[in-house]
C-alpha cells in the first residue's frame, strides 16, 4: 500500500476547470504546501499567483486542445518559464499527428524543450491518448521522447476518457528506452486508481483531488 507521502510526491494537483478562480488556486496552493504535494498544475493566467505562494508550479501550454501554432506555444511556454514555473504540461498538436503530419509537433516541442532545458524546467507532452490506436499512440510517444520531453502524459482531462491500463502500458513500453517517464491523468478519483497506475510504473499522477486518493 502506498503511503500518503508517496501519493503526494507523485501528484500534480490540477486546478484547470474553466470556472476556477484565484481563490481556488490559493486554496490548492495551501493544500500543496501542507502536504508536500509535488506540484500545483494551473492555467497560464494563474501561474504568477501560484509561483508567489512558494510552491512548485506546473502550468499548461496549448490547453486543452493543442491546436494553437508552434510559435504561439513557444511564446506561451517562454512567458511561463519567465514567470517562474518549474514544469510545463504541453498539449501537443495531436490532430496533426493523427493526420500523419508530425511537423507542427516537432516544431513546437523542439522550441519549448530547448528553452526549458536551459532553465531546468520539466516538459511533459500531453498526447490525448483516447484518440489514438495503441500502435499510433506508441509511435507518438516515441516521437515525443526522441524530441527530448521528460514525460509523456495520457490526457488533458478534456478528451473522451483519460488514463487506463492499456494506454498507460503502451506509453510505458514506448518510452522505456528513453530518459522519459509517464504521467497518468484523467479519471483518477480514488486510491485504487492512483495505486493502479503507480503499480504499472507511472511516476506522476494528474488529478484535481488529493484526500480522495489517499489509502
Amino acid at each position: 500500500m502506498y503511503t500518503d507521502k508517496e501519493i503526494a510526491n507523485a501528484l500534480d494537483l490540477a486546478v484547470l476547470r474553466p470556472t476556477a478562480r484565484a481563490e481556488d488556486v490559493l486554496v490548492a496552493c495551501k493544500l500543496v504546501r501542507e502536504n508536500n504535494i509535488c506540484t500545483i498544475c494551473v492555467a497560464p493566467i494563474y501561474a504568477r499567483l501560484a509561483v508567489g505562494e512558494g510552491v512548485r508550479v506546473c502550468a499548461v501550454v496549448g490547453f486543452p486542445h493543442g491546436n494553437s501554432t508552434p510559435a504561439q506555444k513557444r511564446d506561451e511556454a517562454m512567458a511561463l518559464i519567465d514567470a517562474g514555473v518549474q514544469e510545463l504540461d504541453v498539449v501537443i498538436n495531436y490532430g496533426r499527428l493523427l493526420d500523419c503530419d508530425g511537423g507542427p509537433v516537432e516544431q513546437e516541442l523542439t522550441a519549448i524543450v530547448d528553452f526549458a532545458q536551459l532553465k531546468g524546467v520539466i516538459v511533459k507532452a500531453i498526447l490525448e491518448a483516447c484518440y489514438f490506436t495503441m500502435p499510433a499512440l506508441k509511435s507518438a510517444a516515441i516521437f515525443c521522447a526522441q524530441l527530448g520531453v521528460d514525460f509523456v502524459k495520457t490526457s488533458s482531462g478534456y478528451g473522451l476518457h483519460g488514463a487506463n491500463p492499456q494506454n498507460v502500458a503502451t506509453l510505458l513500453q514506448a518510452v522505456e528506452p528513453y530518459r522519459c517517464e509517464v504521467k497518468a491523468s484523467g479519471g483518477i478519483t480514488n486510491y485504487n486508481d492512483a495505486a493502479k497506475f503507480l503499480d504499472l510504473g507511472c511516476t506522476r499522477l494528474g488529478a484535481s483531488r488529493f484526500k480522495e486518493l489517499l489509502p
